[in-house]
């Protein structure tokens, strides 16, 4: 019973995001709106498989990139890391059933 009950119900999950179905409800985008590609991070210029990858190519960076906020995130970063380190090795002085070999 279970079996067929999973068998409905995929199939009717199949039928109902069936190619074609959804073209009526294709919103057209509006004049005002950039193309899809435009992104302030990469360069205008260079093309996408230039400078999306694991080792981006020089020249591919922009002056949206870095800054003071990028410095502050790093520094929060670190301060954290650094405060649970603290709280760890102290907790584990203070633990009575800790080994004295």
């Amino acid at each position: 019973m279970r079996l067929r009950v999973l068998a409905v119900t995929l199939l009717i999950a199949f039928l109902t995001v069936a190619p074609g179905t959804h073209t009526a409800w294709a919103s057209t985008p509006v004049a005002t709106d950039p193309p899809p590609t435009v992104n302030p991070f990469l360069p205008e210029e260079r093309g996408l498989g230039d400078c999306i990858s694991a080792v981006p190519k020089p020249g591919c960076g922009s002056e949206e990139r870095g800054g003071w906020h990028q410095y502050l995130v790093a520094i929060a970063l670190v301060g954290g890391l650094t405060f649970v380190g603290w709280r760890i090795v102290s907790g584990v002085r203070k633990s009575p059933n800790r080994s004295t070999h």
